[in-house]
């Protein structure tokens, strides 16, 4: 099997009038008809989900975001995405952060360094970070002590190691995503042909191996 690189989602196509993100997991719970008890089980697979409907475009954004698709090949292909409605975090961000040492796939908290030291609310609870090809957001506020560390608490948790180094990048935080076995559609309105196409799109988060 081929792999295909990855490319990046066209400025046209992140013009959202609507947005749905969806966390999805493998986590199981089954419950006994005869007793209620309740037993748990912890999956492997945690990704993101989204459904997206896009801003009315000329035929000329339009054509730009077809070709798109076209390279895609559908579902075969990957892009590079991050989320329109949050293009830099909540969090004040600053420094330059990095990975502190090496961590293991299935790691949910990645230990940093590298911000501005002592400074409350660097990342708030809910922010994106993309760290190498994976998108994620922080479970809990993230402060800097004073040598300018902190960890971040991670979801989905990382599926693949991280070695010492790595950036951490906030603006903007991108992942990679596939569009589902159904082809992006789009339409045309003939009572408005100015700006006559509306994609929508559902794509779901590669699983990095």
């Amino acid at each position: 099997m081929t792999t295909m690189p990855a490319i990046d989602i066209p400025a046209c196509l992140l013009r959202a009038v609507s947005l749905s993100w969806t966390a999805e997991s493998d986590h199981g719970l089954t419950e006994s008809p005869f007793t209620g008890q309740v037993q748990t089980q912890r999956g492997r697979i945690e990704r993101w989900s989204f459904t997206m409907e896009i801003k009315r475009m000329s035929r000329r954004d339009a054509q730009q975001a077809i070709a798109f698709f076209l390279n895609l090949e559908g579902p075969l292909g990957t892009f590079r995405m991050h989320d329109p409605a949050a293009c830099t975090p909540l969090g004040k961000a600053t420094g330059a952060p990095v990975v502190t040492v090496d961590h293991a796939a299935g790691v949910r908290t990645v230990e940093i360094t590298g911000w501005l030291p002592n400074v409350t609310g660097q990342l708030k609870a809910g922010d994106w970070v993309q760290i190498g090809d994976q998108l994620s957001r922080v479970r809990a506020d993230v402060d800097s002590d004073a040598t300018g560390a902190a960890t971040l608490d991670l979801w989905p948790k990382l599926m693949l190691p991280v070695v010492a180094g790595t950036l951490i990048i906030t603006r903007p935080a991108r992942g990679i995503f596939r569009f589902t076995s159904e082809l992006p559609s789009w339409d045309l309105d003939t009572d408005n042909r100015n700006k006559p196409y509306t994609f929508r799109l559902t794509g779901i988060q590669e699983v990095l191996s």
